[in-house]
């Protein structure tokens, strides 16, 4: 896993410009996130916080990581709802615009934004939501070996539960830049190195597959 991590700066340099690009032509939007529009990425949204504990979704307090967090709408999303009341929520991303376009939008005390490569914080519940689909020209063999050790670091540093999605190998209309997996190989991934405790949610006619891991 080090020596992946070790790689990462190389591997994700052209994607926070790519990242940085599409905000400054798109502005803090879903599609400055490369999501076809809002309503499909609120679908990812809740699915993402069915993972919660139904005690949690009561309110009470839990630490959060959004690793991938783009400009914080996962935040938007949560903000109002129960689930952060007395919640903590970190938001981590590799580029400098989407972190200042955070900060500039969000000024919830709840909310820390911060410009990381991987989570530093312990939380009881972490998100990675479409953060390992935009690899711009990366190696592909590279590029899986990153997503794998990087859900490996935070799952480390995840004490309840974590939830991922990304991209089907097996959709037909498949975009240059973005990489498409393959369910089993992540399936037999997540089981042997992370948990076998663990729930796999295909989101057709949405492009992605979804997990999630528990304790």
């Amino acid at each position: 896993m080090l020596k992946i991590l070790m790689k990462a700066p190389r591997l994700l340099a052209p994607v926070a410009r790519i990242y940085g690009r599409r905000l400054d032509e798109c502005g803090a939007t879903a599609k400055g996130v490369f999501w076809k529009d809002e309503a499909w990425q609120i679908k990812r949204f809740e699915r993402m916080a069915e993972i919660f504990d139904t005690d949690d979704l009561q309110g009470g307090g839990v630490v959060i990581n959004d690793f991938g967090c783009g400009y914080g709408a996962f935040f938007d999303f949560l903000a109002a709802r129960p689930v952060m009341n007395g919640s903590r929520y970190f938001g981590y991303d590799i580029s400098q615009e989407m972190i200042a376009a955070c900060r500039d939008r969000i000024t919830d005390p709840r909310a820390k934004f911060l410009r990381k490569m991987w989570a530093t914080e312990p939380a009881d519940y972490s998100f990675a939501c479409g953060t390992y689909n935009m690899h711009g020209r990366a190696d592909a063999r590279e590029w899986m070996e990153y997503v794998e050790a990087s859900l490996e670091q935070l799952w480390s540093k995840t004490r309840r539960a974590l939830a991922f999605n990304m991209l089907r190998d097996d959709e037909p209309e498949q975009y240059q830049g973005l990489y498409y997996v393959d369910p089993d190989r992540l399936r037999r991934f997540c089981a042997t190195k992370l948990t076998a405790n663990l729930e796999i949610f295909d989101e057709r006619p949405l492009p992605d597959i979804t997990f999630f891991l528990r304790r």
